[in-house]
């Protein structure tokens, strides 16, 4: 879509710190959020790019940067942001559930009616802290923190009792969540319950939101005699416990610097180097807030009929996506340095976003990043910490497992150690510094991200390869004058140990480098010049018989 010229300049002014607008604005906003805060952190919303003058006009007030850009573009965050689960708590705050004659519910909610009881559900609003990530065109998963916050909204009506009975109570009796087979949580009494749970689950789980439901009836007049029905109700998601489990191997360079690779099977987001997270790396997913648009109307169910109307608010959640901007170091010249990215191929889910989200996804197959190498001056297990794609979910470095591996310079020796008039032979020695044993190069499969048997690296002459033998040695014979350089290229430390540095060595090689070059030279001068001689000779003889005059 091409913008208008007076959007494209104010799109460009307010590039700069928009992020941070958006976070700071969000998390200060009334309850429940008004419809323009609402637009700036919901990705389903068209984008019709309003001026400002028709943005005052919808909205009623004149935008704020953030708002005015937001109209024309979704917002993007380098981290799981904080604002949809404080938006979502304020919308639930607002949620107004019926009463004994009207029971409310959104569209598609699973009702049950029986006896006294009608239109009862249990229906769940939102878990908090939680991502949803899109991995491929044919795969999303909902990931939840292992501790968190549900909430639901449990609703019914009451029928009127026949015979000579009426109503003397009804409630909702509790409210349980489950995950998996394990009970985490549980409220009683309320209809609209915010639970806090914890659970050991890990992987994929089904999460239930189970309530019972209370009514109880008396004769006429009487206390006694009463009778009462009880209806259970239930609501179940589809989730992933989302748990950091990284391994962590680590290096010192000869230098001085530090190098630090991290593996985590499930989807993850980077690695802050210092306790202020100013020194960090991050994969390739990035963040952005949507809506739930199953909320964007609720039905009023009574014994006369059903309408519709709009509650007021929604919940919001946070969804990742594979970024264009890909994996990346900051700070970007002082920050460490970004050396390795691994995991498996996928293709961008472009289908999973919807059509009003307009992000930067990646437009062809990416890394689903498993594992991220890096090299700074220092690292810290102490202050570096492993973070995940749900908010709050981290792990201290120091509490992962890690290996060290050791880098090492290695022992390259190159010489010319026979020649000849128009040969040399060349050897070439590669060796441990401290053990003194052959670097092995050999390697008949293509090395593992992670790995401690991998080849040490490769070995060239003036660029063709060059094999050892098992006693790390080889001689090489060369014809040509010249210089001749090897270099050892190391494979990464990360999938062989001990590992190395690259290291080079040079020799010059010519015949006249020698006395024995110089005598070949001679010889060689002395008998390409006899026929030479020879017909020089030759020639003044005969010439001076031609030019002898014949006598009278």
């Amino acid at each position: 879509m091409r913008w208008p010229r007076h959007t494209r300049r104010l799109f460009v002014s307010l590039l700069v710190g928009v992020t941070l607008v958006a976070v700071g604005q969000t998390a200060a906003q009334p309850t429940p959020p008004p419809a323009n805060e609402t637009r700036t952190v919901d990705a389903r919303d068209p984008d019709p790019c309003l001026t400002p003058a028709a943005y005052n006009a919808t909205y009623g007030a004149p935008p704020t940067p953030t708002q005015q850009l937001a109209t024309c573009t979704d917002l993007t965050y380098a981290a799981p942001p904080a604002h949809a689960a404080a938006l979502t708590a304020d919308a639930f705050a607002a949620l107004t559930p019926g009463n004994a004659t009207t029971a409310v519910a959104p569209p598609g909610a699973t009702r049950t009616t029986r006896g006294l009881i009608a239109d009862a559900h249990a229906t769940l609003f939102a878990v908090h802290p939680a991502t949803q990530i899109h991995l491929s065109p044919t795969e999303s998963r909902q990931y939840i923190a292992p501790n968190g916050t549900v909430r639901a909204l449990i609703d019914y009506r009451v029928r009127a009792p026949t015979g000579n009975r009426s109503v003397i109570r009804y409630r909702v009796r509790e409210v349980r969540v489950s995950i998996g087979d394990e009970q985490v949580g549980s409220a009683s009494g309320s209809q609209t319950p915010t639970i806090r749970y914890s659970t050991t689950q890990a992987r994929h789980q089904p999460l239930t939101v189970t309530a019972e439901i209370t009514v109880t009836v008396a004769p006429n007049g009487t206390a006694g005699n009463v009778t009462t029905q009880t209806v259970a109700v239930s609501d179940t998601h589809s989730v992933w416990i989302y748990r950091l489990r990284p391994t962590a191997y680590t290096a010192t360079y000869p230098d001085g610097d530090t190098g630090l690779a991290v593996y985590q099977g499930t989807p993850w987001h980077g690695v802050t180097l210092t306790r202020n997270g100013s020194q960090r790396v991050r994969g390739v997913w990035r963040y952005y807030t949507t809506r739930a648009p199953r909320w964007d109307r609720v039905e009023v169910r009574r014994a006369s009929g059903t309408t519709q109307r709009a509650p007021a608010g929604q919940p919001i959640g946070v969804v990742a996506f594979p970024a264009r901007i890909g994996p990346r170091a900051d700070p970007v010249r002082e920050g460490p340095q970004l050396t390795a990215v691994w995991g498996v191929s996928r293709s961008p889910p472009a289908s999973r976003l919807g059509s009003n989200v307009s992000v930067g996804l990646v437009r062809e197959a990416y890394t689903r990043t498993y594992g991220l190498a890096l090299r700074n001056e220092t690292v810290t297990p102490e202050t570096a910490r492993v973070h995940g794609i749900v908010r709050g979910v981290s792990a201290p470095l120091s509490a992962a497992p890690r290996s060290e591996r050791a880098i090492r310079r290695p022992n390259l020796s190159v010489q010319v150690v026979a020649t000849s008039p128009s040969t040399a032979t060349i050897r070439i020695a590669l060796h441990d510094p401290q053990t003194g044993d052959p670097i092995d190069l050999t390697g008949s499969q293509p090395p593992s991200p992670v790995g401690d048997d991998g080849p040490a690296g490769t070995l060239r002459l003036n660029d063709e390869p060059v094999a050892l033998n098992y006693s790390g040695v080889t001689t090489v014979t060369v014809s040509d004058p010249g210089l001749y350089t090897v270099t050892f290229e190391p494979a990464s430390w990360r999938t062989t140990t001990p590992a190395y540095v690259a290291a080079s060595e040079s020799v010059r090689w010519h015949p006249l480098g020698t006395v024995g070059g110089w005598v070949h030279l001679l010889e060689t001068a002395i008998w390409g010049s006899i026929p030479v001689v020879v017909a020089w000779v030759a020639g003044r003889r005969i010439g001076q018989y031609l030019r002898t005059e014949p006598r009278q």
